[in-house]
């Protein structure tokens, strides 16, 4: 997820910083959400494939909470 999170350029640590509580909720929803993927191996190569992207995989199930968090 945090790899994700850097390829797309979300800044998920500076949301964290604003709203705690909150913010650390959604990580942890999104971090579960990523481990239950049946897109592993996909998102791994896809990854290995690219250091930076403007848009998340269609298979992210994390895709809109990461655009909300790129600036």
């Amino acid at each position: 997820m945090d790899g994700m999170a850097e390829r797309l350029g979300a800044d998920v640590a500076g949301r964290i910083e604003q709203a705690p509580e909150a913010a650390g909720r959604a990580y942890r929803t999104a971090v579960l959400s990523c481990a239950a993927c049946g897109s592993e191996e996909a998102c791994v190569q896809w990854q290995a494939d690219h250091d930076h992207a403007d848009a998340a995989p269609a298979y992210c199930r994390n895709a809109d909470w990461l655009e909300a968090l790129r600036p």
